[in-house]
């Protein structure tokens, strides 16, 4: 089984408008609510992949419990954490179809205080007896320390659970110093841990493996419409998608990481499963809502990603 961890989930409006111009007054041409977060968009691919998943999370309010009840509609097995400290946080997502991209307005979320973050982390550690695979998945709420999710990540691997991270800022740098399993990084992730920019595959396949010297087992940093680099002590690989017209990008890093979880499951060699996953972060910009692809969409993508060795 998948364990997906997501500690700052969301309520995601996504509102489609076509021709959108800053400045105006417009009526939005479309509305997608759904349970959001990156933890989210990692299990709504996963399911689609028929990888079993179970997510954990931290829900409280009006919010917390129109997020439980999508998320149960969707058909999305959660485990969550109850909490009163005030709403779960609902974010936008504009698209403009026409305008190459969407754009994210995220609210913080609230303030989590040490009592209900120790009765998530409980849940999670609980959580974790039947899980192959634990993904943490998002950033650390309001009044956590970044290095908490590092101590997360290290009371998991002490029961002897692999963790795969999809974090940023401190967050990112105190599971690496946990020396975490995995990271999932982007390059904007990468270049502000690294203090250098990532802008090209030679960069990233640096990065990946100044990642592992620092005691990661498996590095990813995704490029966007350049693809992934992955690195591992079987290699290191370059993946690079075919190139598709971009409704929105929001999500597909979760989606590639949902791919990637699912063929290391699968026991895929990390260059297939790498494959899998771009194709699924593919598929994820050719749609409004992060985390929807298809299944047939994924398959046709898969074989025109060509994976290179460096």
């Amino acid at each position: 089984m998948l364990l997906v961890i997501t500690p700052n989930p969301s309520l995601d409006r996504t509102m489609v408008f076509h021709n959108l111009r800053l400045g105006g007054v417009y009526r939005t041409n479309e509305v997608l609510v759904t349970a959001g977060g990156k933890g989210l968009n990692v299990a709504r691919a996963a399911r689609t992949l028929g990888q079993a998943a179970l997510v954990c999370g931290p829900l409280s309010g009006h919010t917390g419990e129109h997020v439980a009840h999508l998320a149960a509609e969707e058909g999305l097995l959660c485990r969550w954490t109850s909490h009163g400290a005030g709403e779960t946080r609902t974010c936008i997502l504009v698209v403009n179809p026409a305008g190459g991209d969407a754009t994210v307005l995220n609210e913080a979320g609230p303030t989590l205080g040490p009592r209900p973050w120790a009765a998530f982390t409980n849940d999670v550690l609980e959580a974790s007896a039947s899980a192959d695979l634990c993904l943490l998945s998002g950033s650390v709420p309001p009044g956590v320390p970044a290095a908490a999710l590092g101590d997360l990540a290290v009371a998991l691997q002490a029961l002897g659970r692999r963790v795969l991270v999809d974090t940023s800022g401190p967050a990112l740098a105190a599971v690496v110093a946990a020396r975490v399993w995995g990271v999932k990084v982007n390059a904007t992730e990468a270049g502000a841990l690294l203090g250098r920019p990532i802008t090209d595959v030679r960069a990233a396949q640096v990065a990946v493996n100044e990642l592992r010297a620092q005691g990661v087992e498996l590095a990813l940093v995704s490029l966007g419409a350049l693809g992934c680099v992955a690195a591992s002590a079987a290699g290191c690989w370059w993946a690079r998608p075919p190139l598709v017209p971009v409704v929105s990008s929001v999500g597909s890093g979760d989606t590639l990481l949902a791919g990637l979880a699912t063929g290391l499951l699968r026991g895929m060699p990390l260059p297939e499963a790498l494959r899998l996953g771009v194709a699924c972060g593919t598929a994820d910009v050719l749609t409004a809502e992060p985390g929807r692809i298809a299944l047939a969409e994924v398959e046709r993508l898969a074989a025109d990603v060509v994976v290179e060795a460096l």
